[in-house]
């Protein structure tokens, strides 16, 4: 009698490398960014440089990013997800370098346009990618974990300043460092394969039975785009302005390198718990909190404008922290409403949105401090807030896109 063949026990498919490596390669490359942005806005106002002028550097990485933010799309779609993750990686590391070459304000400039535009075509490939090929049930994990890896980033590329100032070292080398090894982490991206291909141009709602169709993404997007556009403007207001801010106000150098440090720890620290949160209490209600704790922040930035001290220190944990988690919610709510070349032309549309705030705020923030002082940039930062909030609480009466 013959025995039939044993049936192998199920084994559940192993989750694709690249959710980690993604995560991986950007913690590395923010580091390395933020390492040297810090740097320059240091130097120049060490240098007597306006608040204007440090505002307009730190303008000029926004406004590349939104460049290869708008880019993204056409470029993925010719040429996949790793292929040009990978390509861009490469140009920001080598514009970089070129900043390590010279100290002339114009080159800066140039070189971190380039560095912004990498950035950008680095952030909406890797986001798209990565949100596709998540599981649903564990998106919100994989998407948080991204964006920790980049809160992370803005810790540690100041925090590595400040420890190359202490110890003697030329500052920017740690930067090249990061940036070197973001590029060697790609050799192992390069061969993981992107997000299957659709076939045809629906995006499905995760967890409902409704689909939509390929032009209904921008309905999805464009309020969500509005929300990030104003978090955008808060969050770069604080986190690029800050630590420049804190010296005019007799910080210590290191100890605004170490305030920039603070500010990428909130951001590291809550985007996790923010997208658990979401998951537990719901999106909205998440998102509210999340508004309301930033209102809070900038009403005790006014109320001790004119002795501010250690209060800048708590203020910019919550600013960089809760503002980095506006973005997280917008952006796993896209990842449940859409998928494929719909998710990357949304996602693009949302780095865009994003990358225009970030690019305004720290010219509109060194302005404002320069007119008047930090009593004008907080009254500036709450009004700007308030816009914020009423902006998300219109975008999230839709119905939510989870079951």
């Amino acid at each position: 009698m013959a025995l039939s063949p044993a049936v192998p026990a199920r084994v559940p498919p192993r989750p694709p490398a690249a959710l980690w490596l993604i995560p991986a390669v950007y913690f590395l490359f923010v580091a390395g960014e933020f390492a040297a942005m810090t740097h320059l806005a240091l130097t120049l106002t060490a240098q007597g440089a306006s608040a204007l002028a440090v505002g307009v550097m730190g303008s000029a990485v926004w406004v590349g990013l939104f460049i290869g933010s708008t880019q993204a799309h056409t470029l993925v779609a010719r040429f996949g997800h790793p292929r040009v993750f990978v390509a861009a990686t490469a140009v920001s590391t080598a514009a970089l370098l070129t900043l390590a070459l010279h100290g002339a304000y114009a080159g800066w400039l140039a070189g971190v346009g380039a560095l912004g535009l990498g950035g950008g075509l680095v952030w909406v490939a890797g986001e798209a990618w990565l949100a596709e090929i998540a599981p649903p049930a564990r998106r919100g994990l994989f998407v948080g974990l991204f964006e920790t890896s980049v809160g992370l980033g803005m810790m540690a590329g100041p925090a590595l300043l400040a420890l190359a100032l202490a110890l003697g070292w030329p500052p920017l080398a740690g930067a090249l460092v990061f940036m070197l090894a973001a590029l060697a982490a790609c050799g192992a991206l390069a061969g993981q394969p992107g997000p299957p291909a659709h076939a045809d141009d629906l995006a499905p709602v995760a967890g409902a039975s409704a689909r939509l169709a390929l032009p209904d993404w921008r309905r999805v997007a464009l309020p969500l785009a509005a929300v990030a556009a104003i978090g955008g403007l808060m969050e770069s207001g604080v986190s690029s302005m800050l630590p420049s801010i804190s010296l005019r106000l007799g910080f210590e150098l290191q100890a605004a390198a170490w305030l920039g440090a603070l500010i990428g720890a909130g951001s590291a620290a809550l985007q996790s718990p923010f997208g658990a949160l979401a998951d537990r209490i719901s999106l909205p209600r998440t998102m509210a909190l999340a508004w309301a704790l930033i209102i809070a922040a900038c009403v005790a930035m006014l109320g001790w404008a004119d002795t501010p001290g250690r209060m800048l220190w708590p203020v910019g944990f919550v600013l960089g922290g809760v503002g980095g988690a506006v973005y997280t919610l917008v952006v796993i709510e896209l990842g449940h409403r859409l998928a494929g070349s719909g998710l990357v032309k949304a996602m693009g549309l949302l780095v865009t949105a994003y990358t225009g705030g970030t690019a305004g705020g720290p010219v509109l923030g060194g302005w404002l401090f320069d007119q008047a002082g930090l009593t004008g940039l907080a009254l500036a930062l709450l009004g700007f807030s308030a816009v914020g909030a009423g902006l998300a609480w219109r975008a999230l009466r839709q119905p939510p896109a989870t079951a």
